[in-house]
Protein backbone atom coordinates (compact mmCIF):
# COMPACT_ATOMS: atom_id res chain seq x y z
CA UNK A 1 0.00 0.00 0.00
CA UNK A 2 2.72 2.23 0.56
CA UNK A 3 4.53 1.65 -2.40
CA UNK A 4 1.38 2.31 -4.25
CA UNK A 5 1.02 5.34 -2.64
CA UNK A 6 4.79 6.28 -3.48
CA UNK A 7 4.22 5.74 -7.01
CA UNK A 8 1.18 7.85 -7.42
CA UNK A 9 2.46 10.86 -6.22
CA UNK A 10 2.86 13.42 -9.08
CA UNK A 11 6.12 15.10 -8.67
CA UNK A 12 6.01 16.56 -11.53
CA UNK A 13 3.08 18.16 -11.03
CA UNK A 14 3.77 19.30 -8.05
CA UNK A 15 6.80 20.40 -8.77
CA UNK A 16 5.58 22.85 -11.67
CA UNK A 17 2.39 24.12 -10.24
CA UNK A 18 2.72 24.09 -6.20
CA UNK A 19 6.76 24.83 -6.37
CA UNK A 20 7.11 27.20 -9.16
CA UNK A 21 10.11 24.96 -10.37
CA UNK A 22 12.12 25.23 -7.20
CA UNK A 23 12.65 21.77 -6.56
CA UNK A 24 14.30 18.54 -7.91
CA UNK A 25 12.96 15.46 -7.42
CA UNK A 26 13.89 12.96 -4.63
CA UNK A 27 15.11 10.13 -5.22
CA UNK A 28 16.63 8.48 -2.05
CA UNK A 29 16.56 10.36 1.87
CA UNK A 30 20.19 11.61 0.77
CA UNK A 31 19.97 15.65 0.49
CA UNK A 32 22.58 17.37 -1.97
CA UNK A 33 25.57 18.71 -0.50
CA UNK A 34 25.73 15.42 1.94
CA UNK A 35 28.15 12.79 2.51
CA UNK A 36 26.36 9.80 0.40
CA UNK A 37 24.28 11.84 -1.94
CA UNK A 38 24.50 10.53 -5.58
CA UNK A 39 23.13 13.54 -7.89
CA UNK A 40 22.82 10.65 -10.51
CA UNK A 41 21.00 7.92 -8.76
CA UNK A 42 17.47 6.64 -9.78
CA UNK A 43 14.67 4.78 -7.67
CA UNK A 44 11.05 3.84 -7.54
CA UNK A 45 11.25 6.83 -5.04
CA UNK A 46 11.19 9.37 -8.31
CA UNK A 47 9.04 7.23 -10.33
CA UNK A 48 5.48 8.61 -11.02
CA UNK A 49 3.68 4.83 -12.05
CA UNK A 50 -0.38 5.38 -11.49
CA UNK A 51 -0.47 1.48 -13.21
CA UNK A 52 2.30 -0.01 -11.31
CA UNK A 53 0.32 1.63 -8.34
CA UNK A 54 -2.85 0.05 -9.60
CA UNK A 55 -1.06 -3.25 -10.01
CA UNK A 56 0.39 -3.27 -6.67
CA UNK A 57 -2.87 -2.65 -4.79
CA UNK A 58 -4.64 -5.39 -6.85
CA UNK A 59 -1.69 -8.06 -6.32
CA UNK A 60 -1.88 -7.91 -2.66
CA UNK A 61 -5.96 -7.48 -2.16
CA UNK A 62 -6.78 -3.95 -2.33
CA UNK A 63 -9.62 -4.01 -3.91
CA UNK A 64 -12.96 -3.14 -4.91
CA UNK A 65 -14.88 -5.69 -3.28
CA UNK A 66 -18.93 -4.07 -3.02
CA UNK A 67 -18.39 -1.94 -6.28
CA UNK A 68 -19.23 1.22 -4.84
CA UNK A 69 -15.76 2.23 -6.41
CA UNK A 70 -13.58 2.75 -3.66
CA UNK A 71 -10.85 -0.05 -2.84
CA UNK A 72 -11.14 -1.99 0.58
CA UNK A 73 -8.23 -3.42 2.46
CA UNK A 74 -7.20 -7.40 1.84
CA UNK A 75 -9.38 -8.49 4.76
CA UNK A 76 -12.25 -6.77 3.09
CA UNK A 77 -12.84 -4.09 6.31
CA UNK A 78 -12.59 -0.06 4.69
CA UNK A 79 -10.04 1.89 3.36
CA UNK A 80 -9.42 5.31 4.37
CA UNK A 81 -6.67 7.54 4.66
CA UNK A 82 -6.29 10.21 6.95
CA UNK A 83 -3.68 12.44 6.42
CA UNK A 84 -2.76 15.44 9.25
CA UNK A 85 -2.52 18.86 7.69
CA UNK A 86 -2.46 22.51 8.70
CA UNK A 87 -5.05 25.55 8.16
CA UNK A 88 -2.67 27.40 6.05
CA UNK A 89 -3.63 27.85 2.08
CA UNK A 90 -0.26 26.45 0.85
CA UNK A 91 -1.12 23.30 2.69
CA UNK A 92 -4.64 23.14 1.12
CA UNK A 93 -3.13 23.57 -2.42
CA UNK A 94 -0.69 20.29 -1.21
CA UNK A 95 -3.74 18.72 -0.19
CA UNK A 96 -5.84 19.19 -3.03
CA UNK A 97 -2.95 17.20 -5.33
CA UNK A 98 -2.62 14.77 -2.91
CA UNK A 99 -6.56 13.90 -2.58
CA UNK A 100 -6.49 13.82 -6.45
CA UNK A 101 -3.55 11.13 -6.31
CA UNK A 102 -4.76 9.11 -4.09
CA UNK A 103 -8.45 9.04 -5.06
CA UNK A 104 -7.11 8.39 -8.77
CA UNK A 105 -5.98 4.63 -6.92
CA UNK A 106 -9.48 4.13 -5.97
CA UNK A 107 -8.60 4.99 -2.68
CA UNK A 108 -10.40 7.35 -0.07
CA UNK A 109 -8.87 10.02 1.53
CA UNK A 110 -9.44 12.47 4.58
CA UNK A 111 -7.94 15.18 5.80
CA UNK A 112 -7.84 16.27 9.66
CA UNK A 113 -6.57 20.04 10.02
CA UNK A 114 -4.81 21.30 13.15
CA UNK A 115 -1.99 23.83 14.18
CA UNK A 116 1.43 22.66 13.37
CA UNK A 117 2.89 22.49 16.99
CA UNK A 118 -0.73 20.25 17.62
CA UNK A 119 0.23 17.97 14.47
CA UNK A 120 3.93 17.33 15.71
CA UNK A 121 3.02 16.53 18.99
CA UNK A 122 0.48 13.97 18.13
CA UNK A 123 3.23 12.72 15.05
CA UNK A 124 5.45 11.93 18.25
CA UNK A 125 3.01 10.10 19.94
CA UNK A 126 2.09 8.30 17.35
CA UNK A 127 -1.14 9.30 17.16
CA UNK A 128 -1.54 9.42 13.39
CA UNK A 129 -1.52 8.07 10.01
CA UNK A 130 0.34 10.24 7.54
CA UNK A 131 1.62 13.74 7.58
CA UNK A 132 3.84 16.11 5.72
CA UNK A 133 6.80 17.67 7.03
CA UNK A 134 9.99 19.14 5.43
CA UNK A 135 13.52 18.68 6.62
CA UNK A 136 17.18 20.20 6.93
CA UNK A 137 20.63 19.01 7.65
CA UNK A 138 22.73 21.07 10.16
CA UNK A 139 25.88 19.20 8.66
CA UNK A 140 27.25 17.60 5.59
CA UNK A 141 27.06 14.03 6.77
CA UNK A 142 24.46 11.51 5.32
CA UNK A 143 24.17 9.75 8.44
CA UNK A 144 21.53 12.40 10.13
CA UNK A 145 18.92 12.17 7.63
CA UNK A 146 18.70 7.82 8.35
CA UNK A 147 17.70 8.66 11.57
CA UNK A 148 14.03 8.82 10.25
CA UNK A 149 14.43 4.56 9.64
CA UNK A 150 16.02 4.00 13.47
CA UNK A 151 14.32 2.32 15.27
CA UNK A 152 15.91 4.06 18.90
CA UNK A 153 14.58 7.94 17.10
CA UNK A 154 10.98 6.28 17.35
CA UNK A 155 8.76 9.69 18.99
CA UNK A 156 12.07 12.16 17.94
CA UNK A 157 13.23 12.11 14.17
CA UNK A 158 11.39 8.31 12.83
CA UNK A 159 8.04 9.93 13.10
CA UNK A 160 7.04 7.29 10.79
CA UNK A 161 7.73 4.68 13.84
CA UNK A 162 9.66 2.66 11.50
CA UNK A 163 11.31 -0.42 13.41
CA UNK A 164 13.45 -2.83 10.89
CA UNK A 165 16.70 -4.69 12.86
CA UNK A 166 18.40 -5.25 9.66
CA UNK A 167 18.15 -1.04 9.37
CA UNK A 168 18.93 -0.47 12.57
CA UNK A 169 22.38 -3.05 12.32
CA UNK A 170 23.18 -0.87 9.35
CA UNK A 171 22.59 2.62 10.62
CA UNK A 172 24.77 1.35 14.03
CA UNK A 173 27.53 0.18 11.74
CA UNK A 174 27.93 3.05 9.45
CA UNK A 175 27.77 5.54 12.28
CA UNK A 176 31.13 4.26 13.48
CA UNK A 177 32.99 4.11 10.11
CA UNK A 178 34.70 7.10 8.58
CA UNK A 179 34.37 8.03 5.06
CA UNK A 180 34.92 5.64 2.61
CA UNK A 181 33.59 2.84 0.08
CA UNK A 182 32.38 0.33 3.14
CA UNK A 183 30.50 3.44 5.03
CA UNK A 184 28.88 4.40 1.10
CA UNK A 185 28.03 0.91 0.94
CA UNK A 186 26.27 0.77 4.16
CA UNK A 187 24.64 3.88 2.97
CA UNK A 188 23.31 2.74 -0.21
CA UNK A 189 21.58 -0.46 1.27
CA UNK A 190 19.89 2.02 3.71
CA UNK A 191 18.15 3.97 1.02
CA UNK A 192 17.45 0.38 -0.75
CA UNK A 193 15.32 -0.74 2.71
CA UNK A 194 13.65 2.57 2.91
CA UNK A 195 12.99 2.65 -0.55
CA UNK A 196 11.45 -0.81 -0.38
CA UNK A 197 9.60 -0.44 3.00
CA UNK A 198 8.16 2.80 2.16
CA UNK A 199 7.59 3.95 5.65
CA UNK A 200 8.41 8.05 3.76
CA UNK A 201 7.91 9.35 0.73
CA UNK A 202 10.48 11.40 -0.40
CA UNK A 203 9.24 14.17 -2.44
CA UNK A 204 11.63 16.79 -3.28
CA UNK A 205 15.01 18.88 -2.97
CA UNK A 206 13.59 21.85 -2.33
CA UNK A 207 16.03 25.10 -4.30
CA UNK A 208 15.65 28.47 -2.57
CA UNK A 209 16.21 31.56 -4.40
CA UNK A 210 17.78 34.59 -2.55
CA UNK A 211 18.13 38.21 -3.80
CA UNK A 212 20.30 40.82 -2.46
CA UNK A 213 20.89 44.69 -3.34
CA UNK A 214 24.15 45.34 -4.29
CA UNK A 215 25.11 47.47 -1.86
CA UNK A 216 24.85 43.87 0.73
CA UNK A 217 28.29 42.60 1.35
CA UNK A 218 29.48 39.16 2.30
CA UNK A 219 25.96 37.57 2.01
CA UNK A 220 25.40 33.84 0.87
CA UNK A 221 23.22 31.28 2.11
CA UNK A 222 25.10 28.83 4.54
CA UNK A 223 23.54 25.27 3.27
CA UNK A 224 23.72 23.94 6.97
CA UNK A 225 22.84 26.54 9.34
CA UNK A 226 20.60 29.50 9.48
CA UNK A 227 22.73 32.22 10.77
CA UNK A 228 24.17 34.64 8.08
CA UNK A 229 23.71 38.13 9.55
CA UNK A 230 26.85 38.58 11.23
CA UNK A 231 28.35 37.89 8.17
CA UNK A 232 27.09 40.63 5.82
CA UNK A 233 27.61 44.57 5.83
CA UNK A 234 26.11 47.08 3.65
CA UNK A 235 28.51 49.61 1.67
CA UNK A 236 27.27 52.64 2.61
CA UNK A 237 29.26 54.44 -1.04
CA UNK A 238 27.37 51.76 -3.31
CA UNK A 239 23.95 52.55 -1.58
CA UNK A 240 24.02 56.13 -2.28
CA UNK A 241 25.56 56.15 -5.44
CA UNK A 242 22.50 53.78 -6.49
CA UNK A 243 20.25 56.08 -4.94
CA UNK A 244 21.42 58.84 -7.71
Amino acid sequence: LRRALNLATDIDKEIRLLRRQQAIPAQSPMQPLTYGYDPGYRSEMGEFDVARARALLDMFGYVDRDGDGWRERPDGSPLLLEHSTQPDQIYRQFDELRKKNVEALGIRIEFRTAPWPEQLKRARAGKFMMWSVGLSSDSPDGQEVLARGYSPDIGGQNLARFSLPEFDRVYERAKTLPDGPERLALFARANRILIAYAPYKFHVHRILTDLTQPWVVGFRRPPFWTEWWHCVDIDAEAQARAAV
